[in-house]
């Protein structure tokens, strides 16, 4: 093979989907620490309660919006870092095509034929368990 570091689409989807998986979480988790953090203010200002509540409040939105937008940036970069993952892997997958024609066509057809013989010995196999 032309290259080592190949990766097959089905593994970068799934990395797409777990960059996505992880950005979800970071914004779950700051929207909860944004709202620990106005809980934990809350007795703090029980004395001056309309002008500091206005402006914890403020500052937790901020701090919130803030969060927020690092997890949208996060994902944006781990979006592109991906498209540059298939970029990558389509030129080499055309470049590995272009130099070994016969070679790349025997891989695709025999990949075929173990993945027919898969899907079949599933399917067989879902039909004796019932």
């Amino acid at each position: 093979m032309a290259t080592d570091n190949v990766r097959t689409s089905s593994g970068l989807a799934d990395e797409a989907e777990q960059t996505a998986q992880e950005a979800l979480e970071a914004a779950q988790g700051y929207a909860r620490e944004s709202g620990r953090i106005a809980k934990d203010a809350i007795p703090s200002i029980r004395s001056n309660v309309e002008e500091d509540a206005k402006e914890i409040a403020k500052d937790a939105a901020v701090t919130g919006r803030a969060y927020a937008r690092n997890a949208v940036n996060a994902t944006g970069r781990k979006i592109r870092d991906f498209k540059g993952q298939v970029t990558h892997a389509k030129d080499s997958c055309l470049q590995y095509i272009a130099e070994e024609p016969v070679r790349a066509s025997l891989t695709a057809a025999a990949t075929g034929a173990v993945l027919m013989t898969l899907l079949l010995s599933l399917t067989r196999g879902s039909r004796s368990i019932k």
